[in-house]
């Protein structure tokens, strides 16, 4: 039987000092220092050939897709593979995680939709998959899947603050602010203020979620950000109200990558300035993956998150 973990191992070992990560029971508060291979894993969760697969099909490809993000410290150039690599790691890691709120979800649909993402090998396949008659079906997964999928990117560090960051056994955190319902209302009276394509194309892909916080290292994560506020950069709404919304931060953060295209109009790559935190906004942050984690949190030094445990 085939030990199955929720979290990659090559992420784990992003959040070891030496050979150990910090491993917290968060009923019993108990914190043990164990190898990665031990923690955030169950024998036998995964069917057999499905656990192959998640290796197979994109641990693998996107693991220096990962070195390089993490060893990057202030700007960073992602190719339209690598780009294509980044999100579908994101979609399969929010779907192969042990949820009490996937459970609303069939064992049987469970596994077959993070197969079907595993098979993703394009763009396009993203967007067949995401409108699919039976995904639509479940409306918790159709949220899952529009905003992974839909989201943009921006890429933050913790390099300054001197935080690190803790990982949940969610692999990652939602956060929903004050806007979950105005974004629908404000997005309808902007539809003369914006291209038609561009319009329509935020608005389908939109979600009730502001952001989803996925940690890659103990100082490095990735947002998804729900491509509303990519309308927004730079407006009066924004300026002032971003740590109100977010929770943290500010409008600069919130900025979308810059696209680089190939003669013939694909997309080349895409250039990301990487933001740094603030304490206060490192801290924020830890405390939302502590609050999102179902049982267990782990971290490289307790004297660096910033939380009370």
């Amino acid at each position: 039987m085939l030990r199955s973990h929720f979290i990659p191992q090559f992420i784990l070992r992003a959040f070891c000092e030496g050979d150990k990560i910090q491993y917290m029971d968060l009923a019993s508060k108990n914190v043990e220092s164990r190898n990665p291979r031990s923690v955030f894993s169950e024998d036998g969760y995964y069917p057999e050939q499905l656990e192959h697969e998640l290796c197979d099909k994109i641990e693998r490809d996107f693991a220096p897709v990962h070195k390089k993000i993490i060893s990057s410290r202030y700007k960073m150039i992602l190719d339209a593979n690598e780009m294509f690599l980044l999100k579908k790691y994101l979609l399969v890691a929010s779907l192969r995680i042990k949820s009490d709120e996937l459970k609303q979800i069939s064992t049987e649909d469970f596994f077959k939709n993070v197969e079907a993402a595993l098979n993703c090998s394009t763009k396009d396949d993203f967007n067949r998959l995401m409108f699919n008659a039976k995904l639509k079906s479940n409306l918790i997964l159709e949220e899952f899947f529009k905003h992974i999928v839909g989201s943009y990117t921006i890429f933050i560090k913790t390099s300054h603050s001197k935080i690190d960051f803790v990982i949940p056994d969610s692999g990652s955190a939602n956060y929903i602010g004050a806007y979950q319902d105005k974004k629908f209302e404000i997005i309808n009276g902007m539809i003369n203020m914006v291209p038609i394509p561009l319009f329509y194309d935020i608005k389908v892909k939109m979600t009730k979620h502001d952001y989803t916080i996925f940690p890659l290292s103990k100082n490095t994560a990735v947002l998804c950000v729900n491509p509303f506020y990519k309308l927004l950069v730079g407006k009066p709404l924004t300026s002032n109200s971003i740590p109100h919304v977010f929770g943290f931060g500010n409008t600069e953060l919130i900025q979308d990558a810059k696209v680089g295209f190939n003669p013939n109009g694909t997309i080349k790559d895409y250039t990301f300035d990487i933001k740094q935190l603030s304490r206060q906004d490192a801290c924020f942050l830890n405390h939302l993956m502590l609050t999102n984690a179902e049982c267990h949190i782990a971290f490289a030094n307790r004297e660096k998150i910033g939380v009370e445990l």
